[in-house]
């Protein structure tokens, strides 16, 4: 075989290139610089919001409960990932232009932006003769004190659990039960790390069903538990004003983003596929 000039330079172009996968047109960005571009322009920085490079708390709140970073712009995000106590969650709510309703007997409150989508979609969907209800008591507005008391309904007994099989010997247990809360959801992410599971059925994460203290999307009124979740139909009406899952194995609930579905990967948004559920999780750390 001969080799011309014009060979050895394609060749010699062809291995710059080696290795390197082009770019998915239409894919995801990463979700951190989507997100530090928009605290910029407010003239925020992310470690003062989100302390990930720092603090594991924050970082694990990043990664699962974070797509409300990215909601539309009548939309507040919180000032803090990780709310320390019920004051400083009382003096966020209070900045923030929200709205009551009475829906299937039970009062909730949301972001005004929030309720507004809501009231649409359940008009929406009356007309296909669906109903879009909440599920439960504490479905979207909850206080530091509401995800105080739903963390330690699944800590207690999962600690207890465990302790009991050996997997944590019992000085560990008690030492963590006195913990500070933050120090207490940093070492549950460390048990967790060993398949030491803390949810309710203590076969799967605790934060695929709650949010630690101070962190839930609730406390920002974006978050609603739906009753109706299993209907595909309810879901696509709901996902068409704004309303999505983005937390993986949580079903019921829904975040408020306020954008169409095709302008979530640009905000740094992947779609995870579950059980026949779309959740809009941050890529980050996938």
């Amino acid at each position: 075989m001969k080799i011309t000039k014009t060979s050895l330079i394609a060749l010699f172009i062809a291995s710059l290139f080696a290795g390197i996968v082009p770019a998915q047109k239409n894919g995801p960005l990463d979700f951190r610089p989507v997100v530090e571009k928009r605290l910029a322009a407010k003239k925020l920085k992310l470690e003062d919001i989100c302390a990930i490079d720092t603090n594991v708390v924050a970082r694990r709140v990043f990664k699962d409960y974070g797509a409300m970073f990215i909601a539309a712009s009548e939309v507040r995000f919180p000032t803090n990932c990780v709310f320390a106590n019920e004051e400083e969650v009382s003096a966020f709510q209070a900045t923030v232009k929200s709205r009551t309703a009475t829906i299937g007997g039970r009062t909730i409150e949301l972001q005004s932006a929030a309720m507004d989508a809501l009231e649409k979609a359940r008009a929406a969907a009356a007309k296909q003769k669906l109903t879009i209800t909440p599920r439960g008591a504490s479905a979207a507005k909850r206080s530091y004190a509401d995800t105080f008391r739903i963390w330690k309904s699944r800590f207690d007994p999962a600690l207890k659990h465990w302790t009991a099989r050996g997997k944590i010997k019992p000085e560990d247990a008690e030492r963590a039960a006195k913990m500070e809360t933050t120090d207490q959801v940093a070492q549950v992410i460390e048990w967790e790390k060993d398949s030491i599971w803390f949810s309710t059925g203590f076969n799967r994460s605790i934060f695929s069903s709650v949010a630690a203290p101070g962190t839930s999307q609730h406390l920002s009124m974006l978050a609603l538990d739906v009753a109706e979740f299993a209907n595909k139909d309810v879901r696509a009406i709901l996902n068409e004003h704004g309303w999505f899952q983005t937390i993986i194995d949580d079903t019921p609930h829904f975040t408020y983003l306020g954008l169409d579905e095709d302008e979530l990967p640009k905000r740094g948004l992947v779609a995870a596929e579950k059980d026949g559920y779309t959740f809009w999780i941050p890529n980050f750390e996938r």
